[in-house]
């Protein structure tokens, strides 16, 4: 019987378990599904963070200096990785939980090597798990090459030729500026995007967010509710200057269904296509968390601010968990050190 198990050893299951150890709280152990840092590797090769090193630096370190403003995705796994090195708790890689249940004393996580139990657990397997596809990807003709941004890693995945981009957000924006210097790429996107420059009066426009307060406004204020409601801007102008000038097309409109090999707008409009990129993003997966009250009937999680209903659950590294940049690296320490305390007070004092 462990006091705490955390689940998932990605940004914010290793800041997490930075924070309870900081908190007094001894017998903590990390599993996760694959080796640390493999969610970062396994996205596209010329994958950048938008974030600084400064925002992207995990709870107790900074982030090492390097080449560019922002780290790579090869940096960033390395990262977690030093940070998993030093935490000075076990983290068991390559261990998937396959069911979490609830015993008398806590809960319980069925993994290959056999139970773990735990009087505390943090679930922190990452929101955006299971690929999004739209059900009219179903009906397109099998002739017509189609990929997920997740399983994109460079432009040799995409045949030569005309490609769609399905998405508004920031994997569409930057996969289609990279494939349009071999593709001749067409971006589908449900409403006009909003751009961020990167930087303003030469500093970074991250900087500006925080010094505004916008960054670490709480997620039911009205400053939060203002960017939910207009949706996620797009990092960079790249992709503006491209369609400026011509060189990438762009169609606002959602896909609601296809035929043969065209696909078919909410306006009416046919599309043909022989090949698709959908950057239509992932959802959660959480069926294997078979604790009554944990999920709702969508199977998402139940949560005030990262708090279950559950006793002795909690969740961490949800977007909108506490306040807007939970959503980034630079978000998990606030959100990592509220759940640490309140793990910490749910662990008996002799356990501490």
């Amino acid at each position: 019987m462990h006091d705490v198990l955390v689940v998932g050893a990605g940004q914010a299951g290793l800041g997490a378990a930075w924070w309870l150890t900081r908190k007094g709280v001894r017998d903590v152990v990390v599993v996760d599904a694959g080796e640390v840092g493999d969610s970062w590797l396994r996205r596209w090769d010329s994958l950048q963070l938008f974030t600084p090193r400064r925002f992207s630096q995990l709870p107790g370190g900074r982030f090492p200096a390097g080449p560019t403003p922002t780290p790579s995705r090869t940096e960033m796994a390395g990262h977690l990785r030093d940070h998993a090195a030093r935490l000075g708790v076990p983290v068991r890689t390559a261990t998937p939980v396959t069911r979490l249940t609830r015993h008398p004393d806590g809960s319980c996580a069925q993994t290959p090597d056999g139970p773990v139990h735990a009087r505390q657990v943090v679930l922190a397997v990452g929101p955006f798990t299971r690929p999004q596809v739209p059900a009219a990807a179903q009906q397109l003709d099998p002739a017509v090459h189609q990929l997920h941004s997740s399983r994109y890693r460079r432009p040799a995945d995409v045949p030569p030729g005309p490609v769609l981009v399905v998405g508004a957000g920031n994997s569409a924006a930057q996969l289609a500026v990279e494939l349009a210097a071999t593709h001749q790429v067409t971006v589908v996107a449900p409403r006009e995007p909003r751009f961020l420059s990167e930087r303003r009066l030469g500093v970074s426009v991250y900087w500006w967010l925080l010094l505004s307060g916008l960054l670490n406004a709480g997620s039911d204020s009205r400053v939060a509710r203002g960017v939910r409601r207009r949706g996620d801007a797009i990092g960079g102008r790249d992709l503006a200057r491209l369609r400026d000038d011509g060189a990438i097309g762009w169609l606002t409109g959602r896909v609601v269904g296809a035929e043969g090999a065209a696909l078919r707008l909410d306006d009416g409009r046919t599309v043909g296509v022989s090949a698709v990129l959908w950057c239509t993003g992932s959802l959660p997966e959480a069926g294997w968390v078979d604790v009554p009250g944990a999920l709702d009937d969508a199977g998402l999680s139940l949560h005030d601010r990262g708090a279950s209903p559950v006793p002795g659950l909690h969740w961490m590294g949800l977007p909108w968990q506490t306040r807007v940049n939970s959503s980034i690296i630079d978000g998990v320490d606030r959100d990592a050190r509220r759940t640490a305390r309140r793990v910490r007070d749910g662990v008996p004092a002799r356990q501490k």
